[in-house]
């Protein structure tokens, strides 16, 4: 056990240093804030619109009530109050997909042009306790923007008084909050990966922000048919593609690849607002898709860190 904790002392003391690094970067620090006020922005909406639907039924069932008239269930109460949070999958995937791609991109960046990698080049460090250190960091960086969030959307729950979650309304949020932390680490270790082996640092965030459109906007477009303007609804996003042979083949080829309809569609299943007719034409489940990508980026990422040039303090001119 202590032959255990001396040996993963290095990749702790690095993954200390490497948080440490990132949260001085300015950049970082506004796309997270921006994302933390959108999760604030959402959990209001959810409230207000809920609320004023409420206080519209409270005044009609009143007025129905004093003309005789029977009163209709509540739709307040027809809905799944998780569905409330159905924005959160819009914001997760565009700003908190652009500020994990920036996080994990800084990681490995902030070193390189601080030059403090030939300095870790002389330690008695093994190439890949690096790599796994950064992956360590950036899974501390983005558990920590999500847990906020959470924090976020369970008060608004809690102060919420027409709704109450049961066990397994609970743990179906904390499903959404686990596969959002998921596919906002697809694109974290995409970041770290061309951070690493990118040549110069605007290939480096370039790149994975055009992986990131193409994800979000282009494939979904290719293979259901969904415009970009209609991928940025979480309810529009999710209408059936056409029944032609050409959206049924590129469903099924191209649908594990097409991450943004992955997440959105087990986000609607978590949150209670998948339409019931809908269907899935991909050749792989969308869960399965996400625990694929994270694990082969976070790989890459991890390997490409660890193939880097020790000697050499940053990118090339």
């Amino acid at each position: 056990m202590m032959g255990t904790t001396l040996a993963n002392a290095p990749i702790r003391l690095l993954a200390a240093h490497s948080l440490a690094t990132i949260a001085r970067e300015r950049t970082v620090a506004l796309l997270a804030l921006l994302f933390l006020v959108l999760v604030v922005v959402a959990a209001y909406l959810g409230w207000s619109a809920t609320s004023t639907v409420n206080a519209i039924y409270l005044r009609s069932a009143e007025y129905m009530a004093a003309q005789g008239q029977p009163i209709p269930s509540n739709p307040v109460l027809d809905t799944s109050p998780l569905a409330l949070l159905r924005n959160m999958a819009t914001y997760v995937s565009l700003i908190g997909a652009l500020a994990a791609i920036v996080v994990g991109h800084q990681l490995v960046a902030g070193d390189r042009k601080a030059g403090t990698m030939p300095l870790l080049g002389t330690r008695p460090l093994r190439s890949v306790d690096l790599g796994v250190a950064k992956a360590l960091a950036l899974v501390v960086a983005i558990a920590a923007l999500v847990l906020f969030a959470a924090a976020i959307n369970t008060a608004t729950f809690l102060v919420l008084p027409e709704f109450h979650l049961d066990a397994g309304g609970w743990a179906r949020l904390g499903g959404f909050y686990g596969t959002s932390a998921l596919y906002l680490l697809v694109f974290g270790f995409l970041g770290m990966w061309f951070g690493a082996s990118a040549k110069s640092e605007t290939v480096g965030l370039l790149i994975p922000v055009t992986v990131w459109l193409t994800v979000t906007f282009v494939l979904p477009q290719i293979t259901s048919n969904i415009n970009p303007v209609a991928a940025l609804n979480p309810v529009s996003a999710l209408a059936d593609a056409p029944a032609s042979t050409f959206f049924q083949l590129t469903g099924w080829a191209l649908g594990p690849f097409s991450l943004a309809e992955a997440y959105r569609l087990v986000s609607a299943q978590l949150l209670d607002f998948m339409p019931p007719t809908f269907i899935d034409r991909s050749a792989i489940p969308p869960l399965a898709s996400l625990l694929i990508a994270v694990t082969a980026l976070g790989g890459a990422a991890v390997a490409a860190v660890a193939r880097m040039d020790m000697t050499k303090g940053d990118y090339d001119a």
